[in-house]
């Protein structure tokens, strides 16, 4: 503000061409205050030519009159009370007399402060100060009102004005006018116990963007269109206060529940999303209106006792309680609200940690914005044969400042800080243009995985998002598979849910991503409407070397195939690995052993549509940790003998997927003849009731395995059968083996009963086992009549010693066999030689068991 000083009995006007003084209190313009002529008052005017009696005569008859106004030629002069009358009266109280003749001009020995009336109040406040020195008494100053008429604010008035002001000031944002954080303390603090109910931190997202695209200008009217939103959403008794920058807070009174707290904050995020306008001149100096969209967090902490994180006495600690829920919703995917929760405050940053995490989000941010990240392709393979059916696509990010920032380092902080919205789109977008290269070319059938945060899968418009990159690409919806990542917690399943059954209508597969870690868990499994599970990698790792980690795999998998799910393995390195999920049932696997990601190329593109020459898993290899009972297949049906879980063993015993059975029936697998058995009206044990039976089931090649089946019922209070548990090992082989003993074994029964040459089974101990009708006619005796009976009663006497020692030679394992000739007794006493050839029969330890003899009748020797 430029200011005159006008010599004596000239008054000091404002923007006067004479003599200047600066004052630089205030910036021009400055009307935070509000103008002078807001605080002016008509002024007593009189003419410049009145004598000293007639202006005393005004004073007398006005007590409350402070000063009047001469109207000369030079301009109004102003004419203050105290000092008239101190001049009228003198030291000695005569002065009246003598200058009763004066003209009142003549008595006035200060200068006039003549300012417009748009004048800031501070600037006049600056220059009373800036002319006044000791011994003068001038109490106001002349204020030029738009009509030309004038009018004086009194100096009292104008400093009592300022510090109001001043103190407004201190306690106000001044680009809001909202009250400041001061303000928030002393409301608290100077309250009652009990007078506030809750405090909400908002804090705006994607301010920033508005800042960098359209300038500070924009932004500034951001922020004073929400501050009026915030007022008129506000109760006329709640505290909203702007804490700097693009966070706000209001302190509400009480009485308000939590419930009607949170309807606050949520209505607050709405007022956020709405759209704002903003008008921006451009460097050509055009004015033109923009439509601006940001949106706000909401952290809610609660005041009163009555909510269960109790009172908190401290506005301090209830601030820093909401900040802390309001980056709970930030992570959640911004454009929510949190209510605080004790345990969000455990395991916070440390000021280096935090300044370092800032650095990180600042550079993320910009490589996000600027499309510096690059998407890499990872082979995904089937189980054995190693055939390439899809890639996932893999966020990579190097930084110039910071290298190369790992995955697992960058993406848990996009989510925190809902940057994961913007770069899950970019890859969501990106890996389905590249998905549709692939299509059009020779990997037609390729499918592209894509990992989705549900941070991104709570945004209400995730299902447009998702149809609008398969649009833009021109990729089939089933060609894309969303793998959920479980490195932020699913708050709202029932919405996830309903998200993700729109996208598996269209066509879109579901993948639970590094299930075993996170916030992953059983209850997912079973909640979310899947298509695959993806093993983490840390269980991967030790698979082939710890049975501990084998059993946990093999159980997420059992599990998974039980509700009909595949299962995918992350990670495998090694021949070993992948053996080991082969046996266990895992359909696919991905990893280094099988590819390692890269960035899409013509090199890729060819070595995805190439087959294997060779599968890369062997079938046939024992896996490194055998698990045991691999001959055990667990199954449980429905009361009805629907199939509703199978063990992984199902695809080793009879070459089904446990998935490929679930919904059918146990009868569709039963061997013909059993079927015929039912039909007949035959209770068959562990088919129809509890119990064990050994049957035929039908393989996935067309063949039947023979299973020994153990059934266990499951019935409810009333006796009703609630599931069936069957317990089968495969028995294939062992039913082979006595199969093929029964046909040796019939084979020996008739070669030996039907044999024309006499044949005799004896046990070690000289007694008949079995003779067939040819040796027992020569001796006049039916078959049965010889078994048991010692071989040396049916010899001649003379030949028993003989016979005696054979035999001993031959159970002692000293002679294998012996060629003699014997006599044996006829029923009628009658003497039949003839010759006999003995072996031995060995068991399975190569001892003696059995002899064997065949005996010919020897015609022509003596009897």
């Amino acid at each position: 503000m430029t200011l005159d000083i006008a010599r004596r009995n000239r008054p000091w006007v404002a923007n006067d061409p004479a003599d200047t003084a600066t004052w630089d209190g205030a910036p021009p313009g400055d009307s935070t205050v509000g103008a002078l002529g807001d605080l002016a008052v008509p002024a007593v005017l009189v003419p410049g030519d009145s004598r000293t009696t007639e202006v005393d005569e005004l004073f007398r008859h006005d007590g409350s009159l402070r000063c009047v106004v001469l109207t000369t030629a030079d301009g109004p002069v102003l004419v203050d009370r105290s000092a008239f009358e101190a001049a009228l009266t003198g030291r000695l109280g005569y002065g009246r007399l003598l200058h009763s003749r004066r003209a009142v001009v003549e008595m006035v020995t200060e200068d006039t402060l003549v300012m417009p009336h748009d004048a800031p109040i501070a600037a006049a406040g600056a220059a009373v100060l800036a002319r006044r020195s000791p011994g003068t008494v001038a109490n106001a100053v002349v204020v030029r009102q738009p009509d030309g008429g004038l009018g004086v604010a009194h100096v009292s008035t104008i400093f009592e004005r300022l510090a109001h002001d001043y103190a407004y000031q201190s306690l106000h944002d001044p680009l809001t006018h909202l009250p400041n954080r001061l303000y928030l303390m002393e409301q608290f603090h100077q309250s009652a116990d009990g007078d506030w109910s809750a405090v909400l931190f908002i804090d705006l997202d994607r301010f920033k963007d508005v800042n960098d695209e359209l300038g500070h200008g924009a932004g500034d009217q951001v922020l004073a269109q929400f501050a009026d939103r915030l007022r008129s959403s506000c109760r006329s008794h709640d505290v909203v206060a702007r804490l700097g920058g693009d966070e706000f807070a209001v302190l509400t009174a009480a009485p308000l529940s939590p419930a009607q707290t949170l309807a606050l904050a949520e209505r607050l995020v709405l007022e956020a999303a709405a759209p704002f306008t903003v008008t921006v001149t451009d460097a050509s100096g055009v004015v033109a209106e923009h439509l601006v969209t940001i949106g706000a967090s909401v952290g809610v902490a609660h005041a009163d006792r009555s909510h269960p994180t109790g009172r908190v006495s401290s506005l301090d600690v209830l601030l820093k309680h909401a900040d802390l829920a309001m980056y709970r919703a930030k992570e959640h995917g911004r454009g929510r609200t949190s209510n605080y929760d004790p345990t969000m405050g455990a395991g916070r940053d440390t000021a280096p940690a935090t300044q370092v995490r800032r650095q990180l989000e600042r550079r993320l941010r910009e490589a996000i914005a600027n499309r510096t990240l690059s998407l890499h392709y990872q082979p995904l393979v089937q189980l054995p044969s190693g055939q390439v059916f899809g890639v996932e696509a893999l966020a990579r990010w190097h930084d110039p400042e910071l290298g190369n920032v790992p995955p697992d380092r960058f993406i848990p902080l996009a989510e925190e800080t809902g940057l994961i919205i913007d770069l899950g789109a970019w890859v969501l977008s990106t890996a389905c243009l590249q998905g549709a290269r692939w299509a059009a070319g020779a990997a037609q059938d390729l499918s592209v995985a894509v990992n989705v945060s549900p941070v991104q899968i709570a945004q209400p418009g995730f299902f447009d998002v998702v149809v609008a990159a398969l649009t833009g690409a021109g990729l089939p919806a089933h060609r894309l598979c969303l793998e959920i990542t479980e490195t932020a917690e699913i708050t709202d399943v029932a919405d996830t849910v309903r998200v993700l059954d729109q996208l598996r209508q269209l066509g879109v597969q579901v993948a639970l991503d590094d299930f075993g870690t996170g916030h992953s868990s059983l209850t997912m499994l079973r909640s979310l409407p899947l298509d695959v599970v993806k093993i983490d990698r840390s269980f991967v790792e030790r698979v082939a070397r710890s049975s501990q980690d084998a059993v946990l795999v093999r159980l997420v998998i059992d599990t998974a195939h039980t509700l009909g799910l595949e299962v995918c393995a992350e990670g495998v390195e090694s021949a070993d690995q992948a053996s080991q999920l082969l046996s266990m049932g895992c359909d696919s696997a991905q990893g280094w052993y099988f590819g390692m990601p890269e960035p899409a190329s013509e090199r890729l593109t060819r070595s995805l549509a190439l087959p294997p020459a060779v599968p890369l898993v062997d079938p046939t290899l024992p896996p490194p940790v055998p698990l045991g009972a691999a001959d055990e297949l667990v199954v449980v049906t429905s009361g009805d003998r629907t199939i509703t879980y199978t063990s992984s063993t199902c695809a080793a015993i009879l070459g089904w997927r446990p998935q490929d059975l679930l919904g059918t029936s146990v009868v569709d697998y039963l061997h013909p003849d059993t079927l015929a058995r039912i039909d007949r009206g035959e209770t068959i044990p562990a088919l129809h009731t509890d119990g064990r039976s050994t049957h035929q089931v039908r393989h996935r090649d067309g063949s039947y395995r023979w299973l020994d089946t153990r059934a266990q019922s499951l019935r409810d209070d009333a006796g009703a059968v609630i599931e069936v548990l069957f317990f089968s090992r495969d028995i294939t082989l062992t039913i082979q083996t006595q199969d093929a003993l029964t046909d040796a074994e019939t084979k020996f029964r008739h070669a030996f009963d039907d044999s024309p040459t006499g044949m005799a089974l004896t046990g070690l101990d000289g007694r008949l086992l079995r003779v067939n009708d040819a040796f027992a006619t020569m001796l006049g005796r039916r078959p049965r009549d010889l078994v048991a009976v010692a071989a040396a009663d049916l010899t001649h006497p003379d030949d028993r010693p003989a016979q005696e020692a054979d035999l001993d030679l031959l159970r002692t394992g000293r002679a294998s066999a012996h060629d003699v000739v014997r006599r044996y007794l006829h029923l009628d006493g009658s003497v039949v030689p003839a010759h006999v050839t003995i072996a031995v029969i060995n068991d399975r330890r190569a001892e003696p068991a059995y002899l064997i003899s065949h005996i010919v009748p020897a015609a022509g020797l003596p009897a």
